[in-house]
């Protein structure tokens, strides 16, 4: 019996392990926030559920037309590698923006998604 129960907690912990190595990163804020407005921004702060790997994510930034926003490179924050950082080249304007991201996860896992918000007064 002893046996059989000891073979069954091993199984769960195998189970469980493996759902974890298995999950993927997952947005969980940015700033400026999704759907949300902003009086002025010098960068895109995007915060993940786990550490993501800079040199292979980052985003795109267009403005309510679809015309592409120059942004610097993609870098993790010194203290937070759940951080993911790209600055602005230039002030943004007063208006919709749209952020088109991915992500790699230290794991690997691939991830992507988009949220717009408003630089207002």
């Amino acid at each position: 019996m002893r046996a059989r129960l000891l073979a069954i907690g091993a199984s769960l912990g195998l189970v469980l392990a493996a759902t974890a190595a298995m999950a993927h990163p997952k947005l969980t804020s940015s700033v400026p926030a999704a759907d949300g407005a902003a009086t002025a921004t010098k960068e895109i702060r995007l915060n993940f559920s786990e550490g993501v790997i800079a040199k292979f994510s980052g985003l795109e930034l267009q403005d309510a037309s679809g015309k592409l926003i120059a942004t610097g490179t993609a870098t993790t924050d010194a203290k937070d590698r759940k951080q993911l950082v790209v600055p602005l080249e230039a002030p943004l304007a007063a208006g919709k923006y749209r952020v088109i991201w991915h992500a790699v996860s230290e794991d690997t896992h691939r991830v992507k998604g988009e949220y717009t918000f408003i630089i207002g007064n």
